[in-house]
């Protein structure tokens, strides 16, 4: 069979045996065919099944938590360095001839715009949006993330991604057969909550998402502890790899049949007596008062990949052709 005629988890299995070297850590090959497959959900979220267009101060999020933010949108779709509405991006994508069927959705870490991605072009030629544009001919559709607890945590900033993506392809200039999610740092959560919101229309936006990619996304998350301080959180993300997230959050799943891939910088703290030390002293206090916490898998049925430490993770030589051999 062809490269051109075989089935992407197949072609997927084949870049990442290409692309990288399995680690120690990781003895098997990355066949898509060997990963999980994920439960496809069938019927809607019932608290995110308001029409699209309601506005989003009277939208609520998962369990009716409402999503109004002080101050402005929690996501905004960008075009020229300016924010745009989707119906205005639609409109000039179909003015300047670069509407295609093929969308990639490029979300930065929060507090962070189209820039990130153009930082270490210098080195590389090209960001992923321009040569993935160029070369297999996908749009791109860049989004800003606001700083702000429900754009961190992606409550509140997914279901603003999903109605602007909703009314994106609603309003696009020619039909939409595929949608591809490239989330850098913390705006992984942002598309991981947009993924299990499935909103009305009449081409649901969450049917054409086929790859959902993440750069050094969180991957495990735990509930909050009241005996946790806010520094004892922030060493639980920063030396553990865990964030904290509501219980709703955590139990959130996805509205799309996609595939997914991590990558992320190999950990300074290996498997070791020193690694095996922090993780006690790090989690004993969460073990206290007779509940203990537990971990979750934000990415489940997720292949994930380690890079060596080398240039920033939104533009890379080999991220470059990992991306150009999945999304072709």
């Amino acid at each position: 069979m062809s490269p051109t005629a075989a089935p992407r988890r197949t072609r997927f299995g084949g870049l990442l045996r290409y692309t990288w070297r399995a680690s120690s850590r990781v003895g098997r090959p990355f066949g898509r065919a060997l990963a999980p497959v994920a439960k496809p959900v069938s019927r809607p979220l019932a608290a995110l099944t308001a029409p699209v267009r309601i506005p989003l101060a009277i939208a609520t999020a998962p369990l009716g938590r409402p999503t109004a933010q002080v101050g402005g949108p929690l996501v905004s779709l960008r075009h020229g360095g300016l924010d745009v509405t989707p119906a205005e991006l639609a409109e000039l994508a179909a003015r300047e001839g670069t509407a295609s069927g093929r969308l990639l959705v490029l979300v930065p870490d929060v507090g962070a715009d189209e820039r990130q991605w153009q930082q270490g072009s210098a080195t590389t030629g090209a960001t992923y949006a321009e040569r993935l544009q160029q070369l297999l001919g996908w749009t791109p559709v860049h989004t800003r993330l606001e700083e702000g607890r429900a754009s961190e945590t992606g409550a509140g900033s997914g279901l603003e991604l999903a109605s602007l993506l909703q009314r994106l392809v609603d309003a696009w200039p020619v039909p939409v057969c595929r949608i591809a999610l490239l989330a850098a740092g913390r705006g992984g959560l942002t598309v991981r909550a947009a993924c299990a919101m499935r909103l009305s229309g009449a081409a649901p936006w969450t049917d054409g998402v086929s790859e959902v990619i993440g750069l050094g996304v969180p991957r495990y998350a735990t509930e909050p502890s009241r005996l946790a301080s806010d520094l004892g959180k922030r060493l639980d993300e920063q030396l553990a790899g865990i964030v904290v997230l509501d219980a709703d959050e955590l139990g959130l799943e996805p509205a799309v049949d996609a595939d997914h891939l991590l990558i992320g910088e190999q950990a300074v703290l290996g498997p070791g007596p020193v690694g095996s030390t922090l993780g006690r002293m790090l989690w004993w206090r969460h073990r206290r008062g007779g509940r203990p916490r537990h971990v979750v898998d934000l990415f489940p049925t997720a292949e994930s990949f380690e890079l060596a430490a080398r240039g920033p993770m939104t533009n890379r030589d080999d991220v470059h052709d990992a991306l150009l051999r999945w999304l072709v």
